[in-house]
């Protein structure tokens, strides 16, 4: 989901969560190929929240949220929630984009992106060990997302549509 100018709702930002996946060791951040790699813990890895989409701070951050199978947007009464399923052997994560006006430095927007990966990492070239989903001799590889869309019943807060 791409939605850009997302921070429609007047009562609070838009808020990202992730459940991990049955068994994983939990989720970390690994940042993209056009910085240095660092690593964090969702949801304020180094000190950044990601899990909210605030007021424009001129950043601009791609990562990856490793064992994340499930993740929702909430935008005041609206969510919306991706659910990865993969074969056990499979790693399965959420790359998120953020841009807060960071980017590109020659005229900067607001956008957010919730990309549900079979992987961990943005680039193939840069996978270790467990990574990448490696398509078996057999030729198949199972995979299923789920994408659900709901509102709660009543407003969240004072003025929301």
């Amino acid at each position: 989901m791409t939605a850009a100018g997302a921070t429609s709702s007047r009562c609070r930002p838009l808020i990202i969560s992730c459940s991990e996946r049955a068994g994983g060791p939990g989720r970390s951040l690994r940042g993209n190929g056009h910085t240095p790699h660092l690593t964090g813990r969702w949801p304020t890895p180094l000190g950044l929240p990601l899990d909210r989409l605030g007021p424009e701070d001129g950043t601009a951050v791609g990562a990856v949220l490793t064992d994340c199978a499930d993740v929702s947007v909430v935008n005041g009464r609206d969510t919306l929630r991706l659910s990865l399923r993969a074969d056990a052997d499979v790693p399965v994560s959420v790359a998120l984009w953020r841009n807060l006006g960071g980017y590109p430095a020659t005229g900067p927007y607001r956008s957010i992106g919730v990309e549900p990966i079979l992987g961990a990492v943005f680039d193939l070239a840069e996978a270790g060990r467990g990574d990448a989903a490696v398509v078996p001799a057999a030729g198949d590889l199972r995979w299923e997302l789920t994408l659900t869309a709901g509102r709660t019943p009543s407003p969240s807060c004072e003025g929301t549509p």
